[in-house]
Formats: structure tokens, sequence, C-alpha cells
């Protein structure tokens, strides 16, 4: 066998090795949380738009947590833009922020936000304004969230409360958004019991 040969074995082993060892150094192998875990206290950028400011209930602050958040329950939705998963279910989670915002009193106890793991600030204003989305999406360009959530799969949509217990957590599309709905109702119910 020649030099040559045994060299290029050796790259192609240590090519494997790498390939293999980097996932387990990421975190990629871990579990994203799920319902009853606590998340961790994830410290954000305010939204650029004022609006969005205001519908999260944040008021000036630059840097926000989900405790600044006006809301017993916070919807949070995991997104990539350039994932196909998270287009399908577009339209079906735009259209669960809308009936849930024709109930008053749900809309003063659940707010929705999304978090685009990777997306630029431009990638990301694309992203709204091409999928209509009605509530803030935050860029997390450095997947700085992302790997504080051991790095879920899109879309990875969560229902939280402002102490960041996860009440509800679902990876994939979500297929029936009526129960999901009803699951969102019972859980207000729930917390602002527990909160007087």
């Amino acid at each position: 066998m020649s030099m040559m040969c045994i060299k290029n074995q050796l790259i192609g082993f240590w090519i494997i090795v790498f390939l293999f060892n980097v996932p387990l150094q990421n975190g990629v192998c871990g579990t994203p949380p799920k319902r009853g875990d606590m998340l961790p206290e994830i410290i954000l950028d305010a939204p650029v738009s004022k609006k969005d400011s205001v519908y999260l209930g944040i008021g000036e602050k630059t840097r926000f947590s989900m405790k600044d958040v006006a809301a017993d329950l916070i919807v949070l939705e995991i997104l990539g833009v350039y994932c196909p998963q998270c287009h399908r279910q577009r339209p079906h989670i735009n259209r669960l922020f809308h009936r849930l915002n024709k109930n008053a009193g749900l809309s003063k106890k659940v707010k929705f936000l999304g978090i685009s793991a990777g997306a630029t600030p431009m990638e990301m204003a694309y992203y709204v304004k091409q999928s209509r989305v009605p509530y803030p999406v935050l860029p997390d360009e450095k997947f700085l969230v992302h790997k504080q959530l051991n790095q879920p799969l899109t879309p990875y949509n969560m229902v939280i409360t402002k102490e960041g217990q996860i009440l509800y957590a679902h990876l994939g599309v979500i297929e029936d958004m009526d129960a999901l709905f009803t699951t969102l109702k019972q859980l207000a119910g729930k917390t602002s019991s527990i909160s007087k």
C-alpha cells in the first residue's frame, strides 16, 4: 500500500470522526424542552416595530424576557424562514391567532411570539411580510436562543407561562389547530385561577 493511499485513508477517517462528533459537541443530539420542563431564562432584543412592543406589553424596554410579556401564557414558535414545514403551518397558525384575538378575554391572557432561528433581520422581515405573520417574530441570527432550547427542528411550538413553565410542546406541523385552541382556552382558565 502506498503512502498516498494510507494518507488518504487517514484523512477520510478523521473526516468521519469530525462529522460524527460535531453534532454531539453542538448539542444537536439533545432533546428540546418538553411539557413540564422549565425554559432557561431567554433574553431577547425588543422588536423594531413599536406596534409589536405594544402588543407584547414590554413598554420601552430594549431587551426583555418572557416575564416582561403582558400575558399569562405565551405561544412561542421556533421557526425557520426556509423551513417548508413552517411555511405549510403558517396559514393555519395565523388563523389560530386571529381566532384567539376575536375572544377579548383570551387575547388579554395569551400572546404569540415567534423566534426565527438563524435568520438575519432582513430575511425575517421578508418572511413576516410575505407570510403575513400577525404577531412579533424576532431574528435569532446567531442561533443563541435556538441553542438555549437544545436546537429543536422547526417548527417547534410551545405554550409557556411567564415564569417559563412549558404547558404544551409540539414538534412539526400542528395538524389540529382546533384542539390547540381548546387547549389554550383551558390553560388560560387554569393559569388565571392559579394567579388569583
